[in-house]
């Protein structure tokens, strides 16, 4: 699997907790102090993040990266 893919896959699922959550792109990006066109770029596969922001994704939502990272 190549590095653009890993990356949709992420933020679809980044996505689809947020949503479950009936949250905004703009709360999710106030919890995190990151700004809502941060939030957009990585769910829609657009941004290679860092494993530190990675991690505050994971914590936020209570999951493991695995969880992330599967394809659905």
């Amino acid at each position: 699997m190549n590095d653009k893919r890993l990356l949709e896959i992420f933020g679809f699922n980044l996505k689809i907790e947020r949503l479950k959550r009936k949250m905004s792109q703009e709360a999710l990006a106030e919890a995190l102090n990151v700004s809502a066109v941060y939030v957009s770029n990585v769910e829609s596969g657009k941004h290679n993040l860092s494993f530190v922001n990675a991690l505050k994704f994971c914590n936020f939502y209570n999951l493991p990266v695995e969880t992330l990272l599967e394809e659905k």
